[in-house]
């Protein structure tokens, strides 16, 4: 079903296991915190945030992800490179997840959150959101002598904005500068704005794996988020199922990782996601491949 020319990478980031051939490793869920708008954040300046809160939505993050079997990943966004830092060490202490350093294209905020693993002893957990074509060999040597061995690569671009082959030939060129500057794991990011160009990051994502053969996924709640037409047409009770829809098309195209949006979502989109992963795994039975535990196959029945 899934054939692909290259081999197929797995990395690792703390007990994570992300990429390979689909069905046989869970798809590895991102869900974002602390995010402009977000509830949760009380000074984005700051970085202060209504602890009890956050800890109810990890609490169930941490549930729905043990229950399903599926991995799951934070997305810590940030506007200041104080609120990265205060963020980034509040949650290492209260979670096991890696952690996403996402500055939302600020290399000043990028910088701080790494800089703030490092001096916590958890740059192990920690992986750059995001290199991408605009960022500069330069910016990319200071992350990798601060010790960054993870990043995600955004294939994305007003060129590639409609055409999954420059994706492609994207994902090839962040490898490469990746490579240059010392930073070992790269996952990519396909890129998506709209309903329309989720179908060229699904595209796209095929594509990489097959040249490439390194783990890929997209922000497919990007595709629901943008959709203006959704409400007024279908009332607020089209979200959700919109929102896990956008969830399932990738995986079910070969994904190996999802950013589902916040993690708010979570209890809606693992299980929907768990039941696909069981799903491809049985794809598997044909050549007698057995996946490892855990994986929902073994956790949702």
């Amino acid at each position: 079903m899934f054939e692909y020319t290259a081999e197929q990478k797995i990395i690792e980031i703390g007990n994570t296991k992300i990429g390979g051939k689909p069905g046989i490793n869970p798809t590895v869920l991102i869900g974002s915190i602390f995010y402009s708008g977000d509830k949760l954040v009380k000074n984005a300046k700051e970085g202060t945030i209504d602890v009890l809160n956050a800890e109810a939505l990890l609490n169930a993050l941490v549930d729905v992800s043990s229950t399903t079997g599926l991995p799951s990943m934070l997305d810590v966004v940030a506007e200041s490179p104080k609120a990265i830092t205060k963020y980034l060490r509040h949650l290492v202490d209260v979670t096991d997840m890696p952690l996403l350093v996402d500055g939302s294209g600020s290399e000043e905020v990028n910088l701080a959150g790494v800089q703030a693993a490092r001096e916590g002893g958890f740059l192990d957990r920690v992986m750059l959101n995001s290199i991408t074509p605009d960022t500069s060999m330069e910016a990319l040597e200071s992350f990798h002598k601060l010790g960054v061995k993870h990043a995600v690569g955004l294939t994305f671009s007003n060129a590639a904005m409609a055409s999954a082959t420059k994706r492609l030939d994207l994902a090839e060129v962040l490898l490469d500068k990746a490579a240059k500057a010392g930073i070992e794991n790269v996952i990519i990011d396909t890129g998506v704005i709209d309903l329309l160009t989720l179908g060229l990051a699904c595209k796209a994502q095929h594509m990489i794996k097959d040249k490439l053969g390194v783990p890929v996924g997209c922000g497919a709640h990007n595709a629901v988020n943008t959709w203006r037409g959704l409400v007024p047409k279908f009332g607020k009770d089209a979200k959700k199922p919109a929102l896990v829809g956008s969830s399932l098309m990738p995986v079910t195209l070969g994904a190996d990782f999802v950013l589902y949006g916040p993690i708010k979502h979570a209890p809606i989109v693992f299980p929907s996601v768990a039941m696909i992963d069981v799903a491809l795994s049985g794809v598997l039975l044909e050549t007698r491949t057995r996946v490892d535990r855990p994986h929902p196959r073994y956790r949702i029945a």
